[in-house]
């Protein structure tokens, strides 16, 4: 029975031996030791990057390299909040923001650190005319269609025929 119970435990570490060479584990080209950082949306540059943060091309950078004295008392006014619903098209998502730290800094001495205001546009978002109404072409959400598209007789009205 030892025998038995000595054969399975070899062939079991045969395997788990086979499996991991062929998840890389012992081949030159080793993946579970790198970092996986080549796939970040901006890394920096490495003696730029030390000095500097990542957004300040972006904002105006406040040449402090220490953190604030604000805790989440004073930065909780910065997030924005509007009234729901509003035929004014106002919302929450704001398009241009003045300073990235946006009322949500975790760790609060973060908020206004790092980058300064600056001007910004108009957040507010303008609704568009209504497109006029014209005999020829088909309206497709906001657009109209030439009237070329359609080049065979209709079908029906929920049918057009494309010859």
């Amino acid at each position: 029975m030892t025998k038995m119970k000595i054969f399975f435990g070899i062939l079991i570490f045969i395997i788990i031996c086979i499996s991991l060479n062929n998840a890389g584990m012992f081949s030159g080209n080793n993946k579970f030791l790198k970092e996986g950082l080549q796939n970040l949306a901006n890394p920096g540059e490495y003696p730029y990057s030390t000095e500097y943060p990542l957004l300040e091309g972006s904002y105006p950078y406040t040449g402090s390299k220490t953190v604030s004295n604000k805790d989440y008392n004073d930065i909780w006014m910065k997030y924005p909040v509007f009234r729901v619903g509003s035929y004014a098209q106002i919302t929450n998502n704001l398009r241009y923001w003045s300073n990235p730290d946006d009322g949500e800094c975790i760790r609060a001495d973060m908020c206004d650190a790092l980058y300064k205001d600056k001007e910004v546009l108009s957040n507010v978002s303008q609704p568009l005319a209504p497109v006029p109404e014209t005999m020829y072409g088909v309206r497709v959400n906001y657009y109209n269609t030439d009237q070329n598209l359609f080049l065979g007789p209709q079908a029906g009205p929920e049918l057009p025929v494309f010859a």
